[in-house]
């Protein structure tokens, strides 16, 4: 179907569904915009399946932006295998004409939270020095990146006030990425969509039924500025109820201790977590939870502490030397001080687990049938180090984490919680299900729910990967998505790191639908008094769940109010706005 070129109104309409149509959406007055983008479902079986396949677009202009939805049916009496669903230009065509139009002349250069992200990993789609980068020569991909970047795009002119917006909508059931070609001029560049069935390598549509695609929403505008661009994007999602924890966030008003950074790291004991309570109460009135983190746990044989499989084969998995009275107990204390208990748990475990011993079927595949492992340094040594994930298409591991939900918030009273490294099991596009049917975002949407039906409606749930860079739908029910590295003890280095992504996931993440946690603040000797302030000043304006660490014992008295009036002034409810950042080379943040 052809949308007409961009009229501003006042109310959206119904969605209006024609098959085989095709999404032209252009500027009011630029040369800019779509043309005859078209979804297809891309089949997994052979090519007389294709008769059987009918593929509809559903559009509604949404003010000036369009949004657009693919719908298949199964027309046959035979199930159909859909591998994904892909945007294209013409296909029948022996050279199809571009989808893209943007003139060279006005100096097109695309932004997304994944062009900065090559300082992390090795894998990220695209690297350099740049946030803005010229159309490129060869193909990128958008959106493959295995952290949580923000599921869309935009391509801002050089010389005009115009871009085009593009970005994913919702996040139901499939996994959107971008695809833009390169080229020497305007004939060859060119855009895609793909929709992957992320977790498993095909859908199954049985006959007579129908699924649909992501919401896609297209906007042509009148500025070059990502962050102005995003406007009626998030008042869609705003209308869908994309935003709607964010009047039950409890960290809107409160603030977190964290055992973890400036000393402590897994080196933590009971004694150290209670000490520090009269001190959170007399010098840090924002702060209401205090949470233990990495640590607290039952160490194996093999040097690594238990993780998400915390209660399997004990009470408590907690270490009885560090935390000899348990967790029923420190939990009483804490709230007997007047505030808060929250803990940390790992979705992960060791290799050499008893529970995977036990249970080989509960973790979880690759696309080579392997089971899926991480390596990392953070938890623990000797062959620790070899870590798994847990299926969650599994019965037995969804009971399992029901169980650990009902003991740790409702048996023992911990009132929130940091997830860590849970994106594993949803994100990667190597994962595959043991079961088949469910995708990977249904399955995020039972974990954060299951967390949640346990947790008092006003504790937190905190949701982290290695590092999230703006995705809306990083977890709808949770409270905060973690957004850079630890600071550990202050270095410089790791500061400017997280200012960066900090910056670069504002660029498109303006408005929050979930909170940013950008680490905590704290103090240690590896911090200079100048490079000290600046983070704090960060901290500050930037908003979001933010987090004070270490041991405070420690830390002067005047330390401990400048601490404190970080914490007060970082009020997440407000508008970030990012600096004016230029569209050239940029190493770091001004």
């Amino acid at each position: 179907m052809s949308a007409p070129a961009v009229k501003r109104r006042s109310s959206a309409p119904r969605w209006q569904t024609v098959r085989d149509g095709a999404v032209t959406h252009l500027h009011d007055t630029a040369p800019i915009g779509w043309r005859g983008l078209t979804p297809r479902a891309v089949l997994a079986d052979g090519p007389e399946d294709y008769a059987f396949c009918r593929v509809r677009l559903r559009t509604r202009m949404s003010g000036s932006g369009l949004m657009a939805q693919c719908e298949i049916t199964n027309t046959g009496t035979e199930p159909l295998s859909v591998r994904m669903i892909r945007w294209v230009s013409d296909i029948s065509a022996l050279y199809p004409p571009p989808t893209l139009r943007f003139p060279k002349s006005l100096e097109p250069s695309y932004f997304s939270t994944e062009n900065f992200r090559g300082d992390y990993f090795a894998t990220t789609t695209t690297r350099g020095e740049h946030f803005f980068k010229p159309l490129p020569h060869e193909t990128v991909l958008i959106g493959c990146s295995e952290d949580a970047v923000f599921p869309g795009l935009f391509i801002g002119s050089g010389t005009e006030p115009v871009g085009l917006f593009c970005a994913a909508a919702s996040r139901d059931c499939f996994h959107t990425v971008f695809r833009l070609y390169g080229g020497d001029g305007v004939e060859t560049w060119n855009f895609e969509i793909e929709e992957l069935p992320s977790g498993q390598a095909h859908l199954i549509v049985a006959p007579g039924a129908t699924i649909r695609g992501e919401r896609i929403f297209f906007d042509a505008v009148p500025t070059a500025d990502p962050q102005q661009a995003t406007g009626l994007y998030y008042a869609a999602l705003r209308a869908d109820g994309v935003f709607d924890r964010l009047r039950d966030n409890p960290l809107a008003k409160s603030r977190i201790w964290c055992s973890w950074n400036f000393g402590y790291y897994a080196k933590i004991d009971e004694t150290e977590v209670l000490k520090q309570l009269p001190i959170l109460r007399a010098h840090f009135p924002m702060v209401t939870f205090v949470q233990v983190d990495d640590g607290y746990q039952d160490v194996y044989p093999s040097g690594q502490h238990r993780q998400i499989d915390l209660l399997y084969g004990s009470e408590t998995g907690y270490n009885p030397k560090s935390f000899p009275h348990g967790p029923r107990d420190l939990v009483q204390k804490i709230k007997a001080a007047g505030l808060r208990p929250a803990t940390w748990i790992g979705f992960w475990c060791s290799g050499s687990s008893p529970m995977l011993r036990d249970h080989p079927d509960w973790v979880l595949l690759d696309d080579m049938g392997r089971p899926f492992t991480y390596r990392s340094s953070f938890a623990g040594g000797g062959d620790g180090m070899d870590l798994r994930v847990l299926d969650p298409s599994v019965p037995a591991v969804r009971a399992y984490v029901e169980h650990l939900c009902a003991t740790v918030f409702g048996v023992w009273g911990f009132e929130g919680v940091k997830l860590d490294f849970f994106t594993f099991a949803f994100q990667s596009r190597r994962v595959r299900y043991r079961y088949p049917g469910k995708t990977a975002p249904f399955y995020q949407r039972w974990l954060v729910d299951t967390f949640r039906k346990h947790l008092p409606k006003d504790g937190f749930l905190g949701l982290c990967s290695v590092a999230g860079t703006g995705t809306p739908f990083f977890g709808e029910g949770a409270d905060y998505f973690r957004n850079g590295e630890d600071i550990s003890e202050g270095e410089w280095a790791l500061a400017k790191r997280i200012a960066l992504w900090t910056v670069n996931t504002n660029m498109l993440l303006q408005q929050h639908p979930v909170l940013v946690n950008v680490d905590s603040i704290g103090w240690g000797p590896k911090f200079g008094e100048t490079e000290w302030h600046s983070f704090l000043n960060l901290c500050a304006v930037t908003g979001g769940a933010l987090e004070v660490s270490g041991d405070l014992t420690r830390v002067s008295d005047h330390r401990k109010a400048r601490l404190s009036r970080t914490l007060a002034l970082s009020d997440p409810r407000r508008s970030v706005r990012c600096l004016d950042l230029p569209m050239g080379r940029i190493v770091q943040p001004p």
